[in-house]
């Protein structure tokens, strides 16, 4: 079945530095209500586009510096098992992490410093959206698109097309739904958390997920 053409997209990352800096607990709660949500998006996903995966403990920037510069185990594990898949939305996004943060303080009644660490830097990224050279026409080249593109197309598709425009659905899965008119497929791409898989899984469960609806090609 032939429909509306879907061009698959490419990305990359231009980094900014804000120059606002935190030395302690407090100070990274109060620049988290105050910086650009662009930077609230870099520092919880760069981790999923950069080699940070196969190095850092944790999977975002926040929870790394608390662990490695503060030292405060208990709040980096915290922030390490922060939901963005559930979350969807970049201001919900700065009142959970603030939620995380300013509980914690009050709990422990003081606020932790990086004494003898580095501050932590705020930084946000203008991505470069460019397209890949693949075009959809049907199932068929959804599935060999999956298989063939890009780690930079992963991520743009997955997460900066969705979380980063605060959908719940990225525009690949909404021509699934709307233009193949496949609903099946759609609901089940849509149920695949990027969050949880390295690029590479990522993949693999995608291709999964098509094969499991009869997208073989």
């Amino acid at each position: 079945m032939s429909c509306k053409p879907y061009e698959i997209m490419t990305c990359t990352e231009i980094r900014e530095i804000l120059h606002r800096r935190a030395s302690g607990e407090q100070e990274l709660l109060d620049a988290i209500l105050e910086v650009d949500v662009a930077s609230l998006y870099y520092h919880t996903h760069s981790y999923y586009l950069q080699e940070k995966y196969y190095h850092d403990r944790y999977p975002n920037d926040f929870a790394t510096w608390v662990a490695d510069q503060v030292r405060d185990r208990v709040l980096s594990e915290r922030l390490s098992v922060l939901d963005l898949f559930t979350i969807k939305n970049l201001e919900s996004l700065r009142w959970e992490l603030c939620y995380i943060i300013e509980s914690h303080i009050d709990a422990i009644g003081y606020s932790p410093r990086a004494l003898l660490g580095d501050p932590f830097e705020f930084v946000r990224s203008h991505d470069v959206v460019l397209p890949s050279g693949l075009v959809l026409r049907n199932a068929s080249d959804l599935r060999k698109a999956i298989e063939t593109m890009s780690v930079d197309s992963l991520y743009y598709h997955f997460f900066k097309d969705v979380f980063g425009r605060g959908l719940h659905l990225g525009s690949l899965v909404q021509w699934v739904l709307e233009d193949l008119r496949d609903e099946r497929t759609g609901k089940l791409l849509a149920d695949v958390n990027p969050y949880k898989l390295h690029s590479d899984r990522l993949r693999s469960e995608l291709l999964r997920t098509l094969d499991s609806v009869g997208g073989k090609s």
